[in-house]
């Protein structure tokens, strides 16, 4: 557990690094040069940068242990920080964006100082490559040891912090190119509308990944069961132990990034005493939680 926990929060810091010195550049240059898609950069790179602040909270209070307020620990409160994220993402990247793209469309702006914003705009996308690497390496680190792909991690991964930053990053690479292509297209063509259109875009692209993970979040907020494919594992797992006939029922849903409820009714073998099957039962649990740390707490119920 430590170890993704680790890996998310580099990923987290490395984008904050990198976010908080493009927001800076893109800031300065929009200013400089009137263009509405780097001013809508500028804005993207301040949310992401925000998020960024969101998805450290998120981590660290998700660590804290369970407590007498909560018995089952605090791996939610990373879903909820990672929701307000993504909201701060629709809010001030994406629909101020698409604002500005349209205000820009009936009132062009003129454009001045062309290479400095080549130049942030060249910088950006170098930086936010290198922040991308990084949530690439921590996904595909995850991906293995869960042995699926990288398209199935972030389709069913608990943890949201290291997929927003990745998502993040990628429509940062996008947008950026997108704002570079504007601004040439501006200068070549005399033209403000590539840049009012790409400016559009770009808040487009944010609306539509904060809606994807809203609905992640959302998901994971309101007790989502672990894939079944884990689950008939788990199942198999618990009907090779001796003393046990068969598993009858069984549900395991998230407490947290790193963190299993499972509760399982079953059918003990004929002819044991009550002290035996209570003494299976322990035994049992005993080992499950050993082999997979990722149970946090295995409730198992004896049925007839």
């Amino acid at each position: 557990m430590a170890v993704r926990r680790d890996e998310s929060l580099g990923s987290v810091l490395a984008a904050l690094a990198a976010n908080s010195a493009i927001a800076v550049a893109k800031g300065t240059a929009a200013a400089l040069t009137g263009s509405p898609a780097l001013l809508a950069e500028t804005l993207h790179t301040v949310a992401d940068a925000g998020n960024e602040v969101f998805l450290f909270v998120a981590i660290r209070r998700s660590r804290q242990p369970p407590d007498a307020t909560h018995p089952l620990g605090y791996g939610p409160e990373r879903y909820y920080w990672a929701l307000l994220a993504a909201i701060g993402m629709f809010v001030v990247g994406g629909a101020v964006s698409i604002w500005e793209g349209i205000n820009a469309l009936f009132h062009p702006p003129d454009l001045d100082d062309f290479w400095v914003g080549v130049a942030v705009l060249l910088v950006a996308l170098t930086l936010d490559a290198a922040s991308r690497l990084v949530a690439v390496r921590a996904l595909r680190s995850q991906a293995a040891r869960r042995r699926v792909t990288v398209r199935e991690l972030l389709r069913e991964t608990p943890d949201p912090t290291v997929v927003t930053v990745y998502f993040e990053d990628t429509i940062d690479v996008l947008g950026a190119a997108l704002a570079l292509l504007a601004l040439v297209l501006h200068r070549w063509t005399g033209s403000a509308v590539p840049d009012a259109i790409a400016t559009i875009l770009i808040g487009l692209l944010l609306c539509y990944l904060a809606s994807r993970l809203t609905a992640r979040n959302r998901q994971l907020l309101t007790n989502q069961a672990v894939p079944e494919r884990y689950v008939e594992r788990l199942r198999g797992r618990l009907e090779r132990e001796e003393g046990v006939e068969s598993v009858t029922q069984m549900e395991a849903v998230y407490l947290g990034p790193a963190e299993v409820l499972v509760a399982a009714e079953v059918r003990m073998a004929d002819g044991m005493s009550g002290e035996e099957v209570a003494t299976a039962l322990e035994r049992l649990r005993a080992a499950m939680c050993s082999e997979l740390p990722v149970i946090a707490r295995l409730y198992l119920t004896p049925v007839i």
